[in-house]
């Protein structure tokens, strides 16, 4: 005889075939086998383990926990010094008497020289700016050309768009992880981060600077140095 209690643990029944259902829904994300609702001769429903599913083999737990390969590139902060020579290039281009005029009165300059064509030296200053202002550019190339790598085995530093090099260590052969940060580095909040691997006597194998957050890049190194050791232990 059925009973009007919803649940009865003991026998894994349910009066409710949502309470089964949601029951199949919690054993599949804890297990990863699928599981259905049956009818029962106790409350009304339980929950049998699909034999479709039951045959499947799972995934190691180690390769569940394995890290999902992650991709870092450089902080956009890390650029102040092109955004500078960007901006003083503009001022070139856009002002180049102006900018002849305060270089007269820095160097106390009264008269104009009459060998001196002003006009030839707003040519030379705006070819100058616009010569600057793509040196500066170049931080685009630097932002998607260069990449570190985080996946299942270890680091990766990625150069290049077109033409590639890379350069791994595996978690296991990494000797040391190093920050190295500079007064402006600090208040931006970067730094450099360095990989020294177990054979190359403290050489530095992998570098990658303006990342953001330095220190807190160590530490998830290390947690990943922590992890692949205890999974091959």
């Amino acid at each position: 005889m059925r009973t009007t209690s919803p649940i009865d643990l003991a026998a894994n029944s349910f009066a409710r075939f949502d309470d089964a259902q949601a029951m199949c829904e919690l054993l599949y994300r804890e297990t990863g086998s699928a599981y259905t609702v049956m009818s029962d001769s106790h409350l009304g429903f339980t929950t049998r383990r699909s034999r479709t599913q039951a045959a499947q083999p799972q995934p190691a737990l180690a390769d569940r926990q394995r890290p999902e390969v992650t991709e870092y590139r450089q902080a956009f902060r890390g650029f102040v010094p092109h955004y500078l020579e960007i901006a003083a290039g503009a001022l070139l281009m856009a002002y180049p008497f102006k900018v002849t005029g305060w270089l007269f009165d820095l160097l106390n300059i009264q008269n104009i020289p009459d060998w001196m064509d002003l006009k030839d030296l707003g040519t030379i200053y705006v070819f100058a700016g616009l010569a600057l202002t793509l040196y500066g550019l170049r931080f685009i190339y630097s932002y998607f050309a260069v990449k570190m790598v985080f996946d299942h085995d270890g680091v990766m530093l990625k150069k290049g768009i077109i033409a590639q090099s890379h350069v791994q260590i595996r978690f296991n052969d990494i000797k040391t992880v190093g920050v190295e940060q500079s007064v402006l580095d600090r208040l931006l909040g970067i730094g450099t981060v360095h990989l020294d691997s177990a054979g190359t006597n403290g050489t530095v194998d992998i570098e990658l600077r303006n990342m953001h957050n330095p220190a807190h890049m160590r530490r998830r190194i290390q947690q990943l140095i922590d992890q692949y050791t205890r999974q091959r232990g």
